[in-house]
């Protein structure tokens, strides 16, 4: 487990496609397994959140940001390098432009032990990273 965190690792999950009860649902999915969850469904929202909290790691939507159109990946990854982005989409295989940015691509059709796996492997990796 993170020694600079505490002790569950807290995941920032943003989807602008979502409904309320389906996000809701998949942060219940998250706690269960041991994360604490903040959720976003907009960019606007998502920075906010990113801004004032110290995610361990962020899901995300590829979402672009109007009008400069860079994306909430890119702008997380300047403003917190350290701080694992993974772009969460229900596209079935990531696109170059879904990697430029982030550090990972899961989609939303992997099964539930899959997508943690992934967040565990992103968590250590950071971790490393700050541990040396």
């Amino acid at each position: 487990m993170n020694a600079y965190r505490h002790v569950r690792p807290l995941i920032l999950c943003v989807d602008d496609q979502a409904t309320g009860p389906q996000l809701d649902l998949f942060r219940r999915v998250l706690e269960v397994s041991g994360y604490a969850v903040l959720t976003a469904v907009n960019a606007f929202e998502a920075l906010q959140i990113f801004r004032k909290k110290q995610p361990d790691v962020v899901l995300t939507e590829h979402i672009r940001i109007a009008p400069s159109g860079g994306t909430l990946a890119a702008i997380m990854k300047k403003l917190k390098p350290r701080v694992p982005v993974a772009i969460y989409s229900a596209d079935l295989a990531e696109s170059p432009d879904d990697l430029r940015f982030a550090d990972g691509f899961i989609t939303k059709l992997v099964p539930v032990d899959e997508l943690l796996s992934t967040l565990h492997g992103l968590l250590e990796k950071a971790w490393a990273a700050m541990a040396a």
